[in-house]
């Protein structure tokens, strides 16, 4: 009589796979779930840079600041005059990308772009009453669709 203890080969490839599949299923729902919630950030970062703007522009005699195009940071143009009106304590960067200028498509006023390398919160003032502020989203969301957005006052 035959005692056997074990395994069969079949058996182990057969949990090998399955441990194998999982691992990967749970890889690319973690990759969707760590776009999603950078996609809340950049959305909540608008949201606070929206926000500051209107602040500015309640407490300034001349409107928004004025910029022709910049990513928005600390030591721009536009950032400083928020940090220095004291409407924004630190100014937000997008957390994948944070400095990455728009790649321009031909013929688009301001630079905007259709490449998925994403970029910092570009804003854009010509006149003393309504901005322009682009950014990027990874994923469709209530925030707004995958690829470049446009937030306008």
């Amino acid at each position: 009589m035959l005692n056997k203890k074990g395994f069969t080969l079949i058996e182990l490839l057969v949990v090998i796979s399955i441990i194998g599949f999982l691992v990967v299923a749970s890889v690319l729902v973690f990759n969707i779930v760590r776009m999603n919630a950078r996609d809340v950030v950049r959305a909540g970062n608008v949201s606070v840079i929206t926000r500051a703007l209107a602040v500015y522009l309640n407490d300034s005699t001349t409107g928004y600041p004025a910029s022709t195009g910049e990513c928005l940071s600390p030591s721009s143009g536009v950032g400083s005059a928020l940090k220095t009106a004291k409407v924004l304590l630190a100014m937000p960067v997008d957390p994948l990308w944070p400095t990455n200028v728009p790649n321009p498509v031909p013929n688009t006023t301001p630079p905007y772009t259709t490449d998925s390398n994403g970029f910092c919160y570009y804003y854009v003032s010509t006149a003393t009453t309504q901005f322009q502020l682009y950014y990027f989203l990874e994923s469709n969301s209530k925030s707004g669709s995958a690829g470049p957005n446009l937030r306008t006052q």
